[in-house]
C-alpha cells in the first residue's frame, strides 16, 4: 500500500536566483564595466600613498608583473598587461565569435533583407569615423590609429539601452545588436588585416591546420567538450608564436563550433517520457524523498539527453556571456583606462591630434556614417526600418554606436604599441612619445564613450514621449 507522503516546498519550474538574474542583465554588465574603468583612473592618478608607495605607482607596477610558463621549450612570458590584452580578451572574440556565427544562422543576419539595414550602419559608421580620423591625422605618427574611432562597444551600448527598455521599441535593441555584431566582425577584420606585423608562417600553419581539424570533428559529430578545450590551448599557441594576434584565432575557432544538436526536440520529448516512465516504474515509495540507485541512472540519463538536445554552440555562449561580462571585460577596462593625466597640462592632451581625431570620430562620425548610410538604404527601397522604429530614434542608437570603449581601447593597445620602446637615449624618447599618443587616445575614447552615451540615452528618453513604443522585453537584449 502507497504511503502518504510530504514533500518539502518545490522551487518553481523556471527558476532564476538574484545572482543568475544581475549576471544575465545588460545594465549590471555596463555599471560593473563602468566602476571597473573609473576605478582604474582614479587608481592611476591617485597621490594616496600606502606602504610607502603611491597607489598610482603601485597601480602601474602591478601589471607589468611577468608570467611566464615553458610548452615543449617554448617560453611565453608576458607581463599581466599583456596575458589579460592577448590571453583573455581572446576567450571574449570567441564569444563574439559564437555571437556572430549564431546571428548568421538563425538571428538577425540570416536573412538578407533583414540583415541589409545594419550590415550598411555597420559599414557607414566604421568607414565614416575612419575616414575623419585620417584627415585630422594625415601624415602624422598618429595616422595608424585610424582603427580606433571605428568600433563600438556591444556591452556599453546594449546596456545603455537595456536602462531604457520601457520607453523604446524592441525593434531598436534587435537593430543595436545585429549593428553591434557585424561591427565586430569588422573590428576582427581591421585586426587581422591592418594591426599584425611579422608573421611566422610555420606556427600560422599549424594553428590553421588545429582549426580545419576542429571544423572536421565537429563535422563528424564529436562533442566531448574537453576535446575542443585542448585544441582550443594548442591553437592559442600557435597563434600567438605566429605574430597573428591570438585574439583572431578565437573568432576562427568560434566559428568550428558545433550548431547543431545531437538529435531534434521532438525526439528529445520521446526520450525523456521514456526516461520520466522508467523513474516511475523504480519508485520504491519507502523513501520518497530519497532516490533508490535505478532513479539515480535514469537522473544522469536526464542530464546526458539535456546535453544532447541543446547545440554545443548554444550552451558555450550561454555559459560565456556572465564570464565575458563580469570577469574579462572588466578585468580589461581595469587595465587598461588607468591613464595618467598632469591636470595642469590637460588643455595639451586634448589638443593633440590623435584626441581629437577619435573623439570626433566616435561622435561627429558614427552619426553621419549610420544615418546617411540608414537613409540612403530605406530611401532606395533596399530595405526598411524596423517595425515601431523612428528616425529619431535611430538617430539616438548612432550616439549610443560612438560608444567605443572596450573595443576601441583594445584597437589602440594595437595601434600604438609600446613594446621595444626602453632604453635609453632615443629609445626612452620614442616611449615617452608613444606613451603620449596612447594616453591621447585612451582619454579620447573615454571622453567620447561618455559623451555618446549621455547625449544618445538623452535623445532616446525624449523620443519616448514623442511617441508609442512596443517595449524590450527585459531580457531581450540578453537573449539577442
Amino acid at each position: 500500500m502507497k504511503q502518504t507522503t510530504k514533500y518539502l516546498n518545490p522551487p518553481p519550474l523556471e527558476r532564476f536566483s538574484t545572482l543568475q538574474k544581475i549576471m544575465h542583465h545588460g545594465a549590471m554588465a555596463a555599471v560593473v564595466l563602468l566602476v571597473a574603468a573609473v576605478t582604474a583612473f582614479y587608481l592611476a592618478n591617485s597621490s594616496v600613498v600606502m606602504k610607502g608607495q603611491q597607489l598610482s605607482q603601485w597601480y602601474q607596477d602591478f601589471w607589468h608583473i611577468n608570467v611566464g610558463v615553458v610548452i615543449n621549450d617554448r617560453v611565453i612570458s608576458k607581463s599581466l598587461h599583456h596575458l589579460i590584452n592577448d590571453g583573455l580578451m581572446s576567450i571574449f572574440f570567441f564569444f563574439v565569435g559564437l555571437e556572430i556565427k549564431r546571428e548568421m544562422l538563425v538571428g538577425e543576419l540570416a536573412s538578407f533583407r533583414q540583415a541589409l539595414l545594419p550590415i550598411v550602419a555597420a559599414i557607414g559608421g566604421m568607414v565614416c569615423p575612419a575616414g575623419i580620423y585620417t584627415l585630422i591625422n594625415w601624415g602624422g605618427d598618429a595616422a595608424g590609429g585610424w582603427g580606433i574611432p571605428m568600433a563600438t562597444d556591444i556591452a556599453f551600448a546594449a546596456g545603455v539601452l537595456g536602462l531604457l527598455s520601457k520607453r523604446v521599441p524592441s525593434g531598436l535593441a534587435v537593430f543595436l545588436i545585429a549593428l553591434a555584431i557585424v561591427d565586430d566582425l569588422g573590428s576582427v577584420c581591421v585586426i587581422a588585416l591592418f594591426y599584425t606585423e611579422t608573421i611566422a608562417m610555420r606556427p600560422l600553419i599549424v594553428g590553421i591546420a588545429m582549426i580545419c581539424l576542429s571544423f572536421l570533428l565537429s563535422r563528424i559529430g564529436v562533442r566531448n567538450a574537453w576535446v575542443f578545450i585542448l585544441m582550443a590551448v594548442v591553437i592559442w599557441i600557435e597563434f600567438f608564436h605566429s605574430g597573428v594576434h591570438a585574439t583572431i584565432a578565437g573568432v576562427l575557432y568560434a566559428f568550428t563550433v558545433p550548431a547543431n544538436a545531437r538529435y531534434e526536440t521532438p525526439l528529445f520529448i520521446d526520450r525523456i517520457t521514456e526516461l520520466l516512465r522508467r523513474f516511475r516504474n523504480a519508485e520504491d515509495y519507502v523513501n520518497p524523498l530519497l532516490v533508490t540507485s535505478r532513479q539515480q541512472r535514469v537522473v544522469r540519463a536526464v542530464e546526458i539527453e539535456c546535453i544532447h538536445v541543446e547545440a554545443p554552440l548554444q550552451r558555450m555562449e550561454h555559459k560565456l556571456h556572465p564570464i565575458c561580462a563580469f570577469i574579462i571585460m572588466p578585468l580589461f577596462a581595469f587595465a587598461n583606462s588607468g591613464v595618467q593625466i598632469d591636470f595642469s597640462h590637460i588643455g595639451e592632451v586634448f589638443n593633440q591630434r590623435v584626441t581629437y581625431g577619435i573623439i570626433l570620430g566616435l561622435l561627429a562620425g558614427k552619426q553621419i556614417g549610420i544615418i546617411s548610410a540608414c537613409w540612403i538604404a530605406v530611401k532606395s527601397g533596399l530595405t526598411e526600418l524596423p517595425q515601431g522604429v523612428r528616425w529619431i530614434q535611430l538617430y539616438g542608437v548612432s550616439w549610443l554606436a560612438g560608444i567605443g570603449f572596450t573595443m576601441s581601447l583594445f584597437i589602440g593597445s594595437l595601434a600604438f604599441p609600446l613594446g621595444g620602446h626602453t632604453g635609453h637615449g632615443g629609445a626612452t624618447e620614442a616611449a615617452t612619445h608613444m606613451l603620449g599618443l596612447i594616453s591621447g587616445a585612451k582619454i579620447g575614447t573615454l571622453s567620447a564613450s561618455i559623451i555618446a552615451g549621455i547625449v544618445g540615452t538623452c535623445i532616446l528618453f525624449f523620443a519616448a514621449s514623442k511617441g508609442p513604443n512596443t517595449e524590450i522585453d527585459e531580457h531581450q537584449i540578453h537573449n539577442q
